[in-house]
């Protein structure tokens, strides 16, 4: 994706936060529409446009401008941690700003969802809205979890396969990491991109190892007290072969910058 756009949790308005996002593939120029700002999701900013005509259509078309004035050839719609009860002003939310996008030839519309979570975010609702739903497949370990793989493939397998049933895979772009999550002393989690991850290890005089059971690399230093747990090609070439034999063939990545530099001599062998 080549622009991300933010929907301010103070003002409520569209803003261009961004013209370079981690993540290629399947989502090159689009332009992120995310309620995502410092460092958590804001479902409050959803349900506050969707309770305004005003409100809902001024969002919509700043975004679409937004979009179309950095020529975005698509949007992708980005509403992560929506309760049960927001689905109504979810739906509408992303209806409105795919309704103007498409009178203004900016599409398709995509929409991510997690793999797992088909209460708040229902295949079939959804793909009404959008053209694609593009299925997180991450993080099976992260910030409230003790350390673990980021993504294994029975797991990745399991929740592609569930949303494949529900709209189809040609309706299906999966999202596959191509990065990590470090694990502080401090009990702290964030992302690491695979040359961070690296460059921890040689500071802090350790190595990294293949986890027999999901492919992840990991390492941890009892020196600082960190540990983490990182993709690589040998571990997304895997996930993308799981992902075929499902039916699926679009796929996306997130965290690219600084990602296994051996990934990109591995997706261009997959494309042939």
């Amino acid at each position: 994706m080549d622009n991300t756009i933010v929907l301010d949790s103070t003002t409520f308005r569209a803003a261009l936060a961004s013209q370079s996002t981690q993540a290629t593939g399947a989502l090159m120029h689009y332009a992120l529409v995310t309620s995502f700002q410092g460092s958590r999701y804001h479902p409050d900013v959803v349900r506050g446009i969707a309770e305004s005509k005003d409100a809902l259509g001024s969002a919509a078309n700043t975004i679409v401008s937004l979009a179309a004035s950095t020529h975005s050839s698509g949007l992708v719609l980005d509403f992560q941690e929506m309760a049960s009860e927001d689905l109504i002003a979810m739906s509408d939310v992303a209806r409105a700003i795919a309704d103007i996008a498409r009178a203004a030839s900016v599409n398709p519309i995509a929409m991510i969802i997690p793999a797992n979570d088909s209460a708040v975010y229902p295949g079939a609702t959804l793909a009404r809205i959008a053209d694609a739903l593009i299925v997180r497949l991450f993080p099976e370990h992260g910030p409230r979890t003790p350390p673990g793989p980021i993504v294994s493939p029975p797991w990745f397998a399991r929740g592609l396969g569930v949303r494949a049933a529900q709209i189809g895979v040609t309706r299906i772009v999966a999202e596959i990491p191509a990065d990590g999550i470090l694990w502080s002393a401090d009990g702290s989690t964030r992302r690491v991109s695979y040359a961070e991850s690296m460059r921890f290890a040689e500071q802090g005089s350790t190595t990294f190892v293949r986890d027999p059971g999901s492919d992840n690399l990991h390492a941890s230093s009892s020196r600082d007290g960190w540990e983490i747990w990182v993709a690589d090609h040998v571990l997304i070439e895997r996930l993308i072969a799981d992902a075929r034999r499902i039916g699926v063939t679009r796929f996306a990545f997130a965290g690219i910058d600084g990602a296994d530099p051996e990934l990109w001599q591995s997706l261009r062998q997959l494309k042939r």
